[in-house]
């Protein structure tokens, strides 16, 4: 088999409703979608978010396309190896991405190729994966309220966990947010809160000491994605566990967080940090150190990583009702969990088709 074209795709999706989160608001979602195509009329796909997708579209088509077009899409080392060296000068950020965004659709094509789901291919360690239902982003308008209505949802479709947003109020208001879940949620649901970096070493431990009295289970990224000293500090202070790496790239950045003892539990996404390939060298690293695993976003793909390696706790779980990752309108099938797990479909590859016209609808690029 070989790969006779590449195509890159910019999309934008614009949220019915916008929502903000401690450092920054969102009005719409931008992707990058990805198709390689064989000979033998195999098409591999991937649908990576987050980044500017011009940038990445543009590192594709320029920089990797030639590199692919003749190669054996079974190569997955080979190729990730030359696309890296290619772009090494930018080893972080839109290079790492776009290496995603290919790496995924060929880890696509190879299962497609012999007919299994990815998990499968990776290790088939579980059929049916747990999940949390990540939301309680910031709206405007009645807060409590909404959010306690959020909580109710997620109830009554069967979550056992459940992460919100703190970061963007004032410490007293961001407590009574988490209060409200708990109290909504009750003793018996998991609760996590994500700070997405909002604060420095002495409020995150502050912050920290009154979430261990609201029994939270972790403490997303509570300082800045680089500062794994001043991530060490809240750590090796606070009980909670603390969890980051969504913004992390490659084995060796995995490698570096873990070693300097910042974190308790590790967020690899692989639509981030280098694709599958370089997923499942994370996971060898986490179960080395006795690292959970709690992979961020797209659902899609980490349920697959989720099923495959028994390190790993929760894929991220997203209800379209919620209108804040808006994927659903995307693919063609939206696979919902029950009474928190989620059964990975037995179909080949990732198991997801893209709504061609939705693809026409939002691209840009």
């Amino acid at each position: 088999m070989k790969i006779v074209d590449v195509e890159a795709l910019g999309l934008s999706v614009p949220l019915e409703q916008p929502v903000f989160f401690a450092t920054r608001a969102v009005k719409e979602r931008e992707f990058t979608v990805t198709r390689i195509f064989t000979d033998e009329g195999i098409v591999g796909i991937s649908c990576v978010p987050i980044g500017d997708p011009g940038s990445v579209v543009a590192i594709i088509e320029r920089k990797f396309k030639p590199l692919l077009i003749g190669q054996d899409p079974f190569d997955v080392e080979r190729l990730w190896t030359r696309m890296y060296h290619e772009m090494y000068r930018d080893r972080k950020g839109a290079a790492v991405r776009a290496i995603s965004a290919v790496d995924i659709a060929l880890w696509d094509i190879k299962g497609k190729a012999f007919e299994k789901p990815l998990y499968k291919l990776l290790g088939g360690y579980r059929d049916q994966v747990p999940c949390y239902a990540s939301g309680g982003y910031y709206r405007g308008g009645d807060e409590l309220r909404d959010l306690a209505k959020e909580m109710e949802f997620y109830l009554e479709h069967g979550f056992t966990a459940v992460k919100i947003k703190i970061g963007a109020l004032p410490l007293k208001k961001d407590l009574e947010r988490v209060k409200i879940a708990r109290s909504v949620l009750g003793p018996d649901v998991v609760l996590m809160v994500d700070a997405n970096n909002a604060y420095d070493v002495a409020t995150a431990i502050r912050v920290g000491r009154a979430l261990e009295e609201l029994d939270v289970f972790f403490f997303e990224e509570p300082v800045k994605p680089d500062d794994f000293l001043g991530s060490q500090r809240v750590a090796e202070t606070l009980d909670i566990p603390i969890a980051s790496g969504e913004l992390e790239y490659t084995v060796d950045g995995f490698r570096d967080l873990i070693i300097s003892k910042a974190v308790d539990i590790i967020q690899p996404d692989a639509t981030v940090l280098g694709g599958i390939t370089e997923w499942i060298k994370v996971a060898g690293l986490a179960k080395a150190f006795h690292i959970p695993i709690s992979p961020h976003w797209e659902q899609e793909v980490h349920m697959h990583l989720v099923g495959a390696f028994p390190n790993t706790l929760w894929v991220e779980f997203f209800m379209k009702e919620i209108g804040v990752r808006v994927e659903d309108k995307l693919y063609k099938d939206f696979v919902l969990p029950k009474d928190g797990m989620l059964a990975i479909p037995d179909k080949p590859g990732l198991g997801v088709e893209l709504d061609a016209d939705a693809i026409k609808r939002y691209r840009i690029l």
